[in-house]
């Protein structure tokens, strides 16, 4: 079992909802102190993003994160090199043509030597999977895969079953970032996802205020947090604001665990 599945496995098996944040690999000089202020603020794990120039799953906020990125000279190497040295388990996300143009083994064998514990493909169908989960196992990272609330059962049973760390649940069918007026019923099949013995299922997408995150933390095992966390990057909130929002968030989902 992986570090991030142990760890996120723990925090729920200990009645707590799982905390992800997310950075942009190389939006600032100082982004990896963003990672560190993500995990002293409560944070269980964190994703960092590997910057593509056409991320169509990501709303507004993660486009313009990634154009600043690529625009300040961030490359997946670069970025794995400056990692932080932290305790909590970190987790790439990003998109097919970083593995395809490496190769998918080289790129899984990269990233874990650079301490990663688990990878997410945005967008990589489950149909076409078979190689990358393959090469996941081979290299020691979790695959986290990635199901939606027009996903049939049985498929996402399959993908509940292939996943690794943990399931990220989309919370709507859209690009992530802010839905303040949009409907919460896509949460509900993340409940279906869930099992007592079973890899934690975590809710992003529209995760934008920690009230919105202690509601879907009531159906899911936890959230993921990046929208909310870039956008004060973006307008130049340092280290310990971001901090002070992760404590925030970490402080709503909590109050929500209790029973």
């Amino acid at each position: 079992m992986s570090v991030l599945e142990t760890t996120l496995r723990q925090v729920r098996d200990n009645g707590s909802k799982c905390l992800i944040g997310y950075v942009m690999g190389g939006i600032r000089t100082d982004w990896a102190d963003l990672v560190r202020a993500m995990i002293d603020g409560g944070a269980d794990a964190v994703e960092i993003g590997l910057p593509f120039s056409d991320p169509m799953l990501d709303g507004s906020v993660i486009q313009r994160a990634s154009v600043t990125a690529l625009e300040q000279g961030a490359r997946v190497e670069r970025i794995l090199d400056d990692l932080p040295d932290v305790t909590a388990p970190l987790i790439t996300m990003t998109y097919s043509n970083h593995l395809v143009s490496r190769g998918l083994g080289q790129y899984l064998d990269t990233i874990a030597a650079a301490g990663i514990s688990g990878s997410i493909v945005a967008d990589l169908p489950f149909e076409e999977s078979a190689d990358y989960l393959a090469a996941a196992e081979a290299a020691g990272v979790s695959p986290v895969l990635m199901s939606a609330p027009s996903t049939p059962m049985e498929t996402a049973r399959r993908i509940v079953g292939a996943s690794g760390g943990f399931v990220y649940a989309m919370g709507a069918m859209a690009p992530t970032g802010t839905y303040r007026t949009a409907g919460e019923d896509g949460w509900a099949f993340a409940q279906r996802l869930r099992s007592t013995d079973g890899l934690p299922v975590v809710i992003g997408f529209g995760i934008d205020t920690p009230e919105r995150a202690a509601r879907a933390a009531r159906q899911s095992d936890g959230v993921v947090v990046a929208s909310a966390l870039m956008d004060p990057v973006l307008a130049g909130a340092g280290a310990a604001s971001i901090m002070g929002t992760v404590q925030a968030f970490r402080q709503r989902l909590d109050e929500a665990a209790i029973p």
